[in-house]
């Protein structure tokens, strides 16, 4: 058996402490059954997010510093996260977390692509661990796409620094996947490459995380081909990811499919055949985002077995920050389902399993 790290074991052990602090599905679901706003209130300022609440409510009121709350309290998490690893392991934390500061870039780009504002924005906008909602909000005050994507450049160039390239393209196009496929090849195939020769598990485990991620991408671009009716044309290769699972082969042929169904065939040929019945939904909705989501269960099903099976690996760190992005999504769903008044079914249906 190798050598544990104690700085790794001691780092686990408290995330299993802050794990206890996370709420259960059941009390967040009871916040949204109780259909009241102040109580809601009260209860997160008799939590883990006492001290995000609080200052929030010196600034705003209802929904508005609830998500205020939750959001900061998920960065602070993050960055406490981030503080606490050391060596070799903190690089690999910083990697896995870096996913949300992509996300944060991903939602301050499409805000401003698409002109979003008011109460709509505060909504859509995510922040990530170094992308805090302080820096959103000054990011979100610039005129132009083509602004923000120089000034995200300059704040972090290793993540941002694709979009430089990619801003002629996008300019002639007007197309905002240009941007994203630049910042997906720098993070997910980025980093896949970087630890394609480490050898440790935690490498290892990290690198299987961000290979899914690209099937992910790769396999939205497939129906976003068959729905479309071959609207990427022969640009489609060019956008496959390399380093994932799926080999470009399988993704070319699913691309010809017929229809959504005989791809999916296909697809059960693979590892992900556990999908392939969830992803029949594609069929009647005609929408990608349940996808999205049924991968990204996927993804969390791998992580939480990963940290079962080695208490003592970066899966613990990774389940967690799943579960605690998932908990600040579920909390700012229900502020915002409360504060609208909105059908309670609906607000369950977009919450994300803890």
């Amino acid at each position: 058996m190798a050598e544990l790290d104690p700085n790794i074991v001691h780092f686990n052990a408290r995330v299993h402490g802050m794990k206890r602090e996370l709420f259960a599905s059941r009390t967040v679901d009871d916040f949204l059954e109780q259909g009241d706003l102040a109580r809601f209130t009260d209860a997160l300022l008799d939590s883990a997010y006492r001290t995000e609440m609080a200052e929030a409510l010196t600034r705003y009121s209802g929904a508005d510093a609830i998500e205020e709350a939750v959001s900061r309290n998920m960065v602070s998490t993050f960055q406490l996260l981030l503080g606490r690893a050391q060596g070799e392991f903190k690089e690999l934390v910083r990697i896995f977390l870096e996913r949300w500061d992509l996300m944060a870039v991903k939602s301050l780009l499409r805000c401003k692509h698409h002109r979003i504002e008011g109460r709509t924005l505060a909504g859509a906008l995510i922040s990530g661990p170094t992308l805090t909602p302080p820096l959103l909000a000054d990011f979100n005050e610039l005129d132009s796409v083509e602004s923000l994507a120089r000034s995200l450049a300059a704040w972090n160039r290793s993540l941002c620094g694709c979009l430089l390239k990619a801003l002629p393209d996008y300019a002639e196009s007007n197309d905002l996947s240009v941007l994203e496929q630049a910042l997906d090849r720098t993070y997910f195939v980025g980093q896949a490459e970087r630890l394609k020769a480490a050898g440790d598990l935690d490498s290892q485990m990290l690198r299987g995380q961000l290979q899914a991620e690209i099937d992910r991408i790769n396999l939205r671009t497939v129906f976003q081909h068959i729905e479309t009716r071959g609207n990427l044309g022969e640009s489609l290769d060019s956008l496959f990811l390399p380093q994932g699972t799926l080999p470009r082969h399988l993704l070319r042929q699913m691309a010809s499919a017929s229809d959504p169904a005989a791809a999916m065939e296909l697809l059960g040929r693979t590892r992900y055949s556990s999908l392939v019945e969830e992803l029949y939904q594609l069929l009647q909705t005609r929408r990608f985002s349940p996808m999205e989501r049924y991968f990204e269960r996927v993804l969390m099903k791998n992580v939480r077995q990963s940290a079962r099976n080695n208490v003592f690996g970066i899966g613990v760190m990774m389940d967690f920050a799943w579960m605690k992005y998932n908990e600040a999504v579920n909390l700012r769903l229900v502020a915002r389902g409360l504060a609208g008044n909105l059908p309670k079914g609906r607000v369950r249906d977009e919450m994300y399993a803890i």
